[in-house]
């Protein structure tokens, strides 16, 4: 009679699967490839690229830096991972004219698909959920500062900007703002389609011919504006930008003073 009637051989748990896997040195080599390169991006993500990025001087160019860093720190354990298969795979080619074996064949491995699987879905779910955060938040201060919001006119014509005050009844090819205090932007193009991008301000939206864009932010420190055109719309469109400035309320006040009565700076 036999002994070993009733023994069945059991399956290997995922933790054993997993265990297994990781005993492999070509996985812990380029796992370790993989968090040095997540490293590297946290770093260039924390510090690097806002050293990179033009002066924040309003609420949602802060809010996009901020934004930049975050997607950066989630994107980073992903791309670490792939690129560090990659290194290891890199440094270790093949070399020479003689091919080597084939390895062993298979379709695929069911742990390691589902946690990729797993960890790339929680990973996106956190950046599509901060993303939606961010901007109803953005629409919750847009509707707060829309009655105390200041407007000006922007056009756009091939290759110049302009700017009008309809409060202040000033006109002007530069972008002046008073600092903190909201301001609603009402874009429209008398040719082709530009886009307005005050650069330090953080916001950019498309000038149209036929329909006016309306975009806001609120200005929070004093310097110099960078305003462009993010739209290719013609022969001259790298020149199609123009210089402003977010100044003191009474600077601001001295500005328009100075040229009101159709003078235009």
């Amino acid at each position: 009679m036999s002994d070993d009637h009733g023994l069945v051989e059991m399956e290997p748990t995922p933790g054993e699967k997993l265990a297994a896997i990781f005993k492999q040195r070509e996985v812990r080599v380029a796992t370790a490839w993989g968090v040095l390169v997540t490293a590297i991006f946290f770093v260039i993500g924390g510090w690097i690229y806002p050293s990179w990025m033009p002066t924040a001087m309003s609420t949602d160019m802060k809010s996009i830096e901020r934004l930049i860093v975050i997607f950066t720190w989630i994107s980073a354990p992903v791309c670490g991972i792939v690129l560090g298969f990659s290194i290891y795979t890199f440094l270790h080619r093949h070399k020479g004219d003689t091919p080597p074996a084939d390895g062993p064949g298979f379709r695929t491995n069911s742990l390691v698909v589902g946690l990729w699987v797993i960890v790339s879905s929680a990973l996106c779910l956190v950046a599509v959920v901060y993303g939606l955060i961010e901007m109803n938040s953005a629409s919750a201060a847009t509707a707060e500062h829309k009655k105390n919001a200041m407007v000006v006119e922007v056009t756009g014509s091939q290759w110049a900007w302009s700017f009008n005050y309809p409060e202040q009844g000033v006109q002007s090819h530069e972008l002046m703002l008073p600092i903190n205090r909201p301001v609603e932007f009402k874009i429209i193009s008398v040719d082709v389609n530009h886009s307005f991008w005050p650069v330090q301000l953080g916001v950019k939206v498309d000038a149209n011919r036929l329909q006016t864009t309306v975009i806001d932010t609120t200005p929070n420190k004093l310097g110099d504006i960078d305003v462009k055109c993010a739209e290719l719309c013609g022969l001259y469109h790298a020149y199609m930008e123009t210089s402003g400035k977010v100044m003191s309320a009474d600077d601001f006040n001295t500005w328009v003073t100075a040229h009101q009565g159709g003078h235009t700076a």
